[in-house]
């Protein structure tokens, strides 16, 4: 029987983890495991939980509406009053005063017109001979001919050298017998295996 030597870290990898696991899946299923059991490892740490929430279900339909209450009674309306006696009449009427005497007219009388003056426009001097016409100048363009075009620069620059491998990390140490804690949830990763109602369950990736 080939024994796979696992590495204990606290650290895992979870795209080389769910090959590994399915490896003793089928170490189980084959009935090719013994010796004796190891120690009991430390549980592994909870993974986070979900962050989902369901979708709200529909709201649902609005109860029918009450019925309308009796109207209340109205206040009733008193009575009229007695129209009241009629008032005693007036004094009589006085006599209409005399006329007065209409003035005389103030328009006073339209003097006469006065001569009209002599006409104010003077006469229209001669034309003053032509002057003669200027010297054309030179055109001038407007534009200068155009330079030619530069040579178009690189786009992208040299590529720098690439830095140093960095040193490789220590090796932990090799423990005995491990327990491994499938997750909970399909990883999505191709032969990775994860917990679904405590059946363990190979991801088709």
């Amino acid at each position: 029987m080939a024994v796979v030597q696992i590495r204990s870290s606290r650290f895992y990898d979870l795209n080389s983890i769910g090959v590994v696991l399915k490896q003793v899946v089928d170490l189980v299923n084959n009935g090719n495991i013994g010796g004796p059991t190891g120690p009991q490892s430390p549980t592994g740490a909870t993974g986070p939980t979900g962050g989902n929430t369901g979708i709200t279900g529909p709201t649902g339909p609005t109860g029918p509406t009450g019925a309308t209450g009796p109207t209340g009674p109205s206040p009733a309306t008193g009575y009229t009053g007695l129209t009241g006696p009629t008032g005693p009449a007036g004094g009589a009427t006085g006599p209409t005063g005399a006329t007065g005497v209409t003035g005389v007219a103030g328009s006073g009388f339209t003097g006469p017109t006065g001569s009209a003056g002599p006409p104010g426009t003077g006469t229209t001097g001669p034309t003053g001979p032509t002057g003669p016409q200027g010297v054309t100048g030179t055109s001038v363009p407007a534009t200068g001919a155009t330079g030619p075009t530069g040579p178009t620069g690189s786009s992208t620059g040299m590529t720098g050298p690439t830095g140093q491998t960095g040193p490789t990390g220590a090796t932990g140490q090799q423990g005995g017998a491990w327990l491994f804690v499938a997750p909970t949830s399909d990883p999505h990763i191709l032969g990775a295996v994860w917990n679904s109602s405590s059946t363990l369950v190979v991801s088709a990736g």
